[in-house]
């Protein structure tokens, strides 16, 4: 079984790590969906970053509830 976190891989680019940077720009957006685009031009920099690390990342958010997708927007669901 996989887990999700790797004890070779760095921990900044572990999914839980990633989902909550990615969680976290969508908070301090003040928007409750945005577009993937503009979420990966935000992070497409950070040294973190890699095409699998944000969809593991986008993965975990959406396994845990967080978010849900209308393409091509990612939407954070609100806790009731």
């Amino acid at each position: 079984m996989s887990s999700i976190f790797l004890k070779d891989e760095a921990i900044n680019k572990a999914p839980a790590i990633v989902g909550f940077e990615i969680a976290r720009f969508l908070q301090n957006s003040g928007k409750s969906r945005i577009s993937i685009f503009d979420v990966i031009d935000h992070f497409k920099r950070e040294a973190w970053f890699s095409p699998n690390s944000f969809f593991y990342g986008v993965t975990f958010l959406y396994a845990v509830g967080l978010i849900d997708f209308e393409e091509p927007y990612l939407i954070a669901r609100h806790a009731d």
